[in-house]
């Protein structure tokens, strides 16, 4: 499950937005409720970025589209403060700027994680926004926003899932989530056909796939007038799915499609392997006990692709047991290109069980290499 991005970016480097609670609640009563925006900053180029500065800005007081009516609330928060500095403007309520301490550069595929903790949320139902504002040396200034939904206190929804990320070609997705039922509380599926209406239901079965298909969920929640849209997306990969081509050409048999190859770590806490062919990597790890949220880290499963002098990072935490019989827990898919190296690590103190499948799209394996 992930949010939904925003199309009309501008900017050098990648955000992505989350937030805790998700989706974000209004304060009721005397007692304000908070919320913590999380932020990673990614350079996807192979060559560094010099990050002049980064702001980011929500907008201030009561109304549905406003997110706070105390800004200095707000707690800016950064992973490496040895290099950056991620602080409030004074002069400008609502805003956080990210510069640099030194000449901080950005290397290709180095991230970096901000936080704004405890924002103190108004009372009002609405979508309000993050606006991203980027300063980035020789190039032209970027932008771009995020909607930040915010819902009826006590209000939740998540978990939105398929039940298999690989389905065969000519057969549906299974998607299920979670979400509280009220008046004013609508959820619409939307996928490559019509809009569905799932207000009333919390599993759906897609029409017949025949390619790799994305699904976003909508939830929309309406209070006195005002409404919070918050959506959230996943993906389902199709086995053996039609092609659409400009030019192909084959010369002889070919096969572009092979059955997944499972495996695990054993008992190693890191492996590393060479791709012989382009394909994908889908891990999964699941808690074996509750982990408690002082652990850190929970059970994790890390999948690392270096190809070309690019490194691009994929993640997933358990902090639950198996919620039904058969629950993989949480999982991840990683794009894996011929001649890529992939470093796969788990990390964790508490008992877990985690699972790989490597899906090639040609003839090749996913060969570990025996001096690392």
């Amino acid at each position: 499950m992930t949010p939904r991005r925003p199309e009309d970016s501008t900017c050098v480097l990648t955000y992505d937005v989350g937030s805790d609670p998700a989706p974000i609640q209004v304060s009721l009563g005397s007692t304000p409720k908070k919320a913590t925006l999380y932020i990673t900053v990614t350079n996807h180029r192979q060559s560094a970025v010099q990050v002049e500065s980064v702001r980011f800005s929500f907008p201030v007081g009561t109304g549905p589209e406003e997110l706070s009516n105390n800004p200095g609330s707000a707690e800016p928060q950064v992973d490496n403060d040895k290099f950056w500095r991620f602080e409030l403007d004074e002069e400008r309520p609502g805003s956080a700027v990210l510069t640099p301490k030194r000449s901080a550069t950005l290397s290709g595929g180095e991230q970096l994680e901000l936080t704004l903790a405890h924002i103190e949320i108004n009372a009002t139902v609405g979508t309000s926004r993050l606006t991203v504002e980027e300063a980035v040396k020789n190039e032209e200034p970027g932008s771009e926003t995020w909607p930040l939904a915010k819902v009826p206190a006590g209000f939740t929804t998540g978990d939105f899932r398929p039940e298999r990320i690989l389905v065969q070609s000519g057969k549906p997705a299974e998607l299920t989530w979670r979400g509280d039922s009220r008046p004013g509380a609508t959820y619409t599926m939307l996928h490559d056909g019509d809009p569905c209406d799932v207000t009333n239901v919390r599993y759906w079965e897609s029409p017949l796939l025949h390619r790799d298909t994305a699904f976003a969920l909508v939830v929309e929640v309406t209070e006195a007038g005002n409404t919070a849209e918050y959506a959230m997306t996943t993906l389902v990969t199709v086995a053996r799915p039609d092609l659409v081509v400009n030019d192909l050409t084959v010369n002889g048999n070919t096969t572009l499609t092979h059955f997944p190859a499972g495996f695990d770590l054993g008992d190693a806490p890191e492996r590393v392997y060479t791709a012989e062919t382009d394909g994908f990597l889908v891990g999964h790890v699941r808690a074996d006990q509750e982990v408690p949220e002082a652990e850190d880290p929970p059970p994790t499963l890390t999948v690392t692709v270096s190809a070309g002098g690019t490194a691009r990072v994929t993640g997933v935490q358990s902090r639950v047991t198996e919620r039904a019989p058969g629950d993989p827990g949480s999982r991840l898919t990683a794009v894996v290109p011929r001649g890529a190296t992939v470093t796969v690590a788990r990390a964790g103190t508490t008992p877990s069980t985690h699972g790989l499948s490597w899906l090639p799209f040609g003839t090749g394996e996913l060969r570990e290499d025996p001096t690392r």
